[in-house]
């Protein structure tokens, strides 16, 4: 299964786009299809920072608990039994 690109990444993208449209050396055919891809991507790279600042406002009022995929696959481990030594408090291990 493909990874999601990343926010980093589009907007590296969108940057090099707005370089070469500010390049002048363009030609208008071209210049028009990077714009094109320009939009497209700036509108998906605010739509990520739409729900990421969605899912930020939740975390925040409780109401979405952090959800780590790895975690949730895994089986929990065995709680270790705390051990006893001497002098040792158990509550620290």
């Amino acid at each position: 299964m493909a990874e999601a690109p990343k926010f980093e990444d589009g907007l590296a993208d969108l940057e090099k786009l707005v370089a070469e449209l500010e390049g002048g050396e363009l030609g208008l055919d071209e210049a028009l299809q990077r714009f094109e891809k320009g939009v497209k991507l700036a509108a998906k790279l605010q739509q990520g920072l739409e729900e990421s600042q969605r899912k930020v406002e939740q975390l925040a009022a409780g109401k979405l608990a952090p959800f780590d995929e790895e975690a949730a696959e895994a089986p929990s481990p065995a709680k270790k039994p705390a051990r006893k030594g001497k002098g040792e408090d158990p509550s620290l291990f």
